[in-house]
């Protein structure tokens, strides 16, 4: 009988190949049907050194029929191709679940030196169906006669664990060949070697009989006009920014100073060739927010690109855009700080920053993207809200969302939001800063436009664009700057829901957190009592805030916050909405909520509501 869904971890050391293969079985589940959600967990050294624990690099899937929300919690399948990543992975494996090692690798010199005893070795045997394989011996065979160093032949472990886990879960591998042989990235040597060792480990298992069972899921049955595609958050993000560039018929300038996990936007976008897609590395992350405010000053879609520190670095000039008034996008890509941190474990601990981050008052907007693939909508409707209404808007992701992959149904051209830029006013009537009577924004009027001479910059100005000391023109632009950013509002879409809305209680979340709070919703339905029903309302907005909120949680006894900080957005809404009582649910670990984190956070918090009487 086909499982509905299954979690595997592919595990080793840095340097073991386990992103590129463990994205490989991800690609190959999401072709044969299924709903497929990743997360790439990788430490912050370019090569960590081996056998270390904090130098295990992992690869987490979730595939089902079924809709997949994160990439799952308990591990039905773990491949642990180094002692240090079976001792750092096993205790997520389900009793009874697939555990694969690399036997070779498994010496009671490199157990010893991580301190895993024979006998919790061999009690492994009884409660995981154990499958070992010896990959060193097997690979140094398979190349005997090709002359091939050690170290070269080692490299290619993880496509002959890929072919192991291709023939246990029923999958061919004719794409993935033709994928290696097609991929300009490979040299002809380690096209030739990983192809065999593919091969390889699909055919011992199946000739040798390695693994004599097969673990079947079922497919999702995709909609067959509906086209997919596999795609990560960064790739959401820069498509998402190209698409809504070519809606308003402006080039793209992306500028970015290379920061973990940021970089591959700039990745990305700079891999575009194409005349309307402008890309700049800059020095600094200060000369790449100065050049995409200068590329918006000269007519162009201007977007910047940082994560954490760059973010603080960007301050001053966020603030020049906002005091200028030019429509700017910036993309925070949190990770775990404060300073470098973790920089390759994620967080949603900018929210401030993005909110407040700047000198006196000024205010921009803060979207944050839901999911991987959201990050194409929330690209689309910064580029939306930056043009139509002159503004700063700052779009947060993290590195869990920018990193990981799910699978994306494409929209059409014609589904999109169009992207409608005010007409200016008649050149004698031109004002740079006399604002618009219902939304209160200022004209964009590109540098050069004839019959529109003006000068921005970050003195205060009259309306007719003159500087100006006066404390009460500075006191009306600044309310008049706080109050265009609150009616953005109207071209927000609505707040997410979901949950019975008529329980006693709601978690209110943003951000990367809703994947993980749908999942646990779910199944805390099918099990819980009526005191304990949940609901759910996820921000997609944090400043101006969404239509409604204070409507829907008013309806709840207890509104839970959650968040992956220490409570940011908790204060943030207690001083937007003082009438209501938010409860912090945190967590600041460098990980993505999991459902098990929900359940030791959450449950503790249902128990006490009910003994205490308030639902």
């Amino acid at each position: 009988m086909a499982k509905t869904s299954i979690t595997i971890k592919l595990a080793g050391d840095s340097g073991d190949g386990i992103q590129l293969s463990g994205h490989r079985l991800a690609m190959i589940q999401a072709l044969f049907g299924h709903d497929v959600v990743t997360f790439a967990d990788y430490p912050a050294e370019i090569r960590a050194p081996k056998g270390t624990l904090y130098g295990v690099s992992a690869y987490q899937i979730q595939m089902g029929a079924g809709a997949v929300f994160t990439p799952g919690d308990a591990l039905d399948i773990l491949v642990a191709l180094s002692p240090a990543a079976y001792e750092v992975w096993l205790h997520k494996l389900k009793d009874g679940g697939i555990l694969l090692i690399d036997e070779d690798q498994f010496t009671s010199a490199q157990r010893d030196q991580l301190g895993i005893d024979a006998a919790s070795f061999q009690a492994a045997h009884q409660r995981y169906r154990m499958i070992k394989l010896p990959m060193r011996t097997v690979l140094e065979r398979l190349f005997k006669e090709q002359n091939l160093k050690k170290k070269i032949i080692l490299q290619s472990k993880n496509f002959f664990a890929l072919g192991v886990l291709c023939w246990l879960l029923e999958k061919d591998i004719a794409g993935t060949m033709a994928w290696i042989h097609s991929n300009a990235k490979l040299s002809p040597l380690f096209k030739r070697i990983n192809a065999q060792a593919l091969t390889e480990g699909y055919t011992a298992s199946l000739v040798r009989e390695l693994i004599p069972f097969h673990v079947t899921v079922a497919g999702r049955g995709a909609d067959a006009q509906q086209r997919y595609r596999f795609i990560s958050g960064t790739s959401a993000l820069a498509l998402g920014f190209i698409a809504a560039a070519r809606l308003c018929q402006r080039t793209l300038f992306y500028a970015s100073y290379p920061i973990t996990p940021a970089s591959p936007l700039l990745h990305d976008l700079a891999a575009y060739h194409e005349p309307d897609i402008a890309t700049f590395q800059a020095e600094d992350e200060m000369a790449a927010i100065g050049a995409a405010i200068g590329a918006a000053y000269g007519g162009q879609l201007g977007v910047v690109g940082t994560s954490g520190p760059g973010m603080s670095l960007m301050s001053e000039f966020i603030g020049l855009a906002v005091m200028a008034e030019l429509p700017l996008v910036v993309v925070d890509v949190q990770r775990a700080g404060p300073s470098t941190g973790m920089p390759t474990k994620t967080s949603q601990g900018d929210l401030n920053l993005a909110l407040a981050g700047r000198n006196d008052s000024a205010p921009v907007v803060v979207l944050a993207a839901h999911s991987p693939s959201d990050g194409f909508a929330k690209a689309h409707l910064a580029v939306k809200v930056a043009l139509e209404r002159n503004c700063v808007v700052v779009v947060l992701a993290d590195a869990y969302l920018a990193g990981s992959h799910e699978i994306w149904p494409i929209p059409e051209p014609g589904e999109l939001a169009p992207i409608v830029m005010p007409s200016l006013p008649p050149p004698d009537n031109f004002e740079p800063y006399r604002p618009h009577p219902q939304h209160l924004s200022v004209p964009w009027v590109p540098c050069g436009t004839k019959g529109y001479a003006h000068t921005r910059g970050g003195l205060e100005k009259t309306p007719a664009g003159d500087i100006s000391y006066d404390g009460t023109n500075h006191e009306a632009m600044i309310l008049r700057r706080h109050h265009k950013v609150l009616y953005v509002a109207d071209l927000l879409p609505p707040l997410i829901t979901g949950g019975d809305p008529e329980a006693p209680h709601v978690i209110v979340s943003w951000g990367s957190t809703l994947g993980a709070i749908r999942q646990f919703v779910m199944a805390h339905r099918l099990a819980c009592q009526p005191h304990q029903r949940l609901a759910y309302i996820h921000l997609e907005s944090l400043w101006p805030l969404q239509a409604r909120l204070k409507e829907l949680v008013m309806g709840h006894d207890v509104v839970m916050v959650l968040e992956n900080n220490l409570g940011q957005a908790t204060a943030h809404l207690r001083a937007l909405l003082p009438d209501v009582t938010f409860v912090p649910v945190l967590k600041n670990d460098g990980k993505p909520w999991s459902g098990q984190d929900l359940t030791d956070r959450i449950s503790p918090l249902l128990a006490s509501a009910h003994t205490t009487g308030v639902s």
